[in-house]
């Protein structure tokens, strides 16, 4: 049997941006909780339950000629950036009073009901987040001449350390303990260590780790039902000692716990990616069980949720595209029951797309997005849009001029050469 030819994902180059909406990183500090407002992360999930979504979108367009279009409204403030700004905030000012049992309370109910903003991102991601932020600040903000410069954060993660002592069996404190000691483990990793302390760096980062993989052993992720349970041990595995070998099963009771969670899928790749472990053909089979985990509920959303944040990051995600299938599972993100944020983000995907593909498959992107447009969107959020509102006004003026014909007569037409496995 021929051997499967490596996929590489090339990461698309930095773009010039006021603020990233995706990055947690520098959100909070002990003594400045005010500067993550700007950093709260983003997804593109669709969690809500749906009714059972219908067959593959191919609309064809007939034109029609109203009196007038009205312009759609635009939100003034994004509904989805404000709730992740608030539970951000809410968590800032239990951090502040020390109210760690609150806090833990709070991400174990939002992690039960996988609560999330309007845009699908996960109230306990944030609230996770938001918690280890002023770690990371300390960790980000620190030079790398000595060990000893770690020092402040090395306090911090003893913070962690005390709250979870206090209550042993909260999985919520204990996972947040691990993950701070974790943090300050990567930290201790990499080529900005002078020479003569890189060996030292490496004893402190093992035991860091070493201490984060007995606090985390005695937390099962599928007993407490717990996706963030799951996120740890994976994190774990990616620094312990054969790790690797673990990350499928380990990623499995991850998505398992959260299939519409399109944020783990992108963790997952990345990881693989930076291990080099990851073919096209990987990649085409993930896929392909992230549109079976949410058929019942998402129809084929789930390959949409799959492909959205690799479009993103890896220039080469597109070659493996399936324009067809990757338009119906978008169409099927907004269709059911979705939230404006959702169908904002959906809409967007497509037009991305559209400008990124050649004349044929372009014009079939944009007959879906019109249709979608008509169909789904009563409200313009600017923030997610790769175009201008006056633009996007444009295009919904144009979806207000036609109606759509479902019927098999004239469908859109794809070019789905491009979606064959890179190899047998």
């Amino acid at each position: 049997m021929a051997p499967k030819t490596l996929l590489i994902l090339r990461p698309y180059p930095e773009p010039d941006r006021d603020f990233d909406l995706t990055d947690f990183d520098s959100i909070l500090s002990v003594t400045t909780l005010l500067a993550f407002v700007a950093t709260v992360v983003l997804a593109f999930v669709m969690p809500r339950l749906r009714k059972p979504a219908s067959s593959p979108v191919t609309a064809g367009i007939t034109p029609i000629m109203p009196d007038e279009v009205d312009a759609l409204p635009v939100a003034t403030e994004d509904p989805d950036f404000m709730e992740c700004v608030a539970v951000s905030q809410h968590v800032a000012d239990l951090m502040i009073a020390d109210e760690w049992s609150e806090i833990a309370d709070k991400i174990a109910d939002w992690e039960a009901n996988l609560t999330s903003t309007p845009g699908g991102a996960r109230y306990h991601e944030i609230a996770v987040k938001t918690c280890l932020s002023g770690l990371q600040a300390l960790i980000d903000e620190a030079s790398r001449g000595s060990l000893t410069d770690l020092d402040a954060a090395e306090i911090e993660v003893g913070h962690f350390m005390d709250t979870h002592r206090q209550s042993r069996d909260n999985h919520i404190l204990a996972l947040l303990a691990a993950r701070a000691h974790m943090a300050l483990g990567e930290a201790c990793v990499g080529d900005d260590w002078p020479q003569d302390q890189r060996r030292a760096a490496w004893r402190k980062m093992a035991q860091h780790f070493i201490a984060a993989g007995r606090i985390l052993e005695p937390f099962d992720a599928l007993a407490h039902m717990s996706p963030l349970l799951a996120e740890a041990h994976y994190r774990h595995a990616l620094g312990a000692p054969g790790g690797e070998d673990q990350l499928g099963a380990l990623f499995q009771d991850w998505i398992d716990l959260d299939p519409a969670n399109s944020n783990i899928y992108s963790a997952h790749v990345t990881a693989l990616v930076a291990l080099d472990r990851i073919t096209g053909d990987d990649v085409l089979e993930e896929a392909e069980r992230a549109m079976q985990r949410t058929e019942s509920t998402l129809g084929f959303g789930g390959y949409a949720l799959f492909f959205m944040p690799l479009l993103t990051e890896y220039d080469s995600a597109r070659d493996l595209l399936d324009h067809e299938l990757y338009a119906a599972a978008l169409m099927d993100l907004a269709s059911n029951s979705a939230t404006q944020s959702e169908v904002n983000h959906a809409a967007a995907a497509l037009l991305t797309e559209m400008e990124a593909s050649s004349d044929a498959i372009s014009a079939a992107y944009k007959d879906t997005l019109i249709l979608m447009i008509r169909q789904h969107l009563s409200e313009i959020h600017p923030r997610v849009w790769p175009i201008s509102t006056d633009e996007i006004q444009e295009l919904a003026a144009e979806a207000a001029q036609v109606a759509p014909d479902i019927g098999p007569e004239e469908p859109a037409r794809f070019d789905t050469s491009r979606a064959h496995p890179l190899a047998a």
